[in-house]
């Protein structure tokens, strides 16, 4: 694979988990007030997230071309790889804090 090619995928895929980030943000902050208080640490955690993917894909872009080598992107896909991880474990604990049907309806 071209490393332009791995750059778009890394792009989108991050982009990707970024709308389902915010989907759950927004999910959990319009719970009612004292369920919302509860989970407050995860919703301020994810909107730093939602900064910290939206710096990575702007680097991403700005910093991936044609002449860019597999090896040159080896520290960005490292950094990628690792933000995912992180990723999902933060959405895991997120999702404890809404109910089975306070999601995706």
């Amino acid at each position: 694979m071209k490393a332009k090619n791995c750059c778009k995928t890394m792009e989108m895929e991050l982009t990707g988990w970024k709308a389902i980030v915010y989907e759950i943000t927004r999910k959990m902050e319009a719970l009612p007030g004292g369920k919302r208080e509860e989970i407050l640490p995860n919703i301020e955690d994810l909107h730093i997230l939602i900064t910290e993917m939206d710096d990575r894909i702007d680097q991403i872009r700005a910093n991936c071309t044609p002449e860019t080598g597999m090896d040159d992107i080896k520290t960005d896909r490292e950094a990628f790889n690792a933000a995912i991880s992180t990723l999902r474990v933060t959405t895991e604990e997120a999702m404890k804090g809404l109910g089975g049907g306070d999601f995706g309806g």
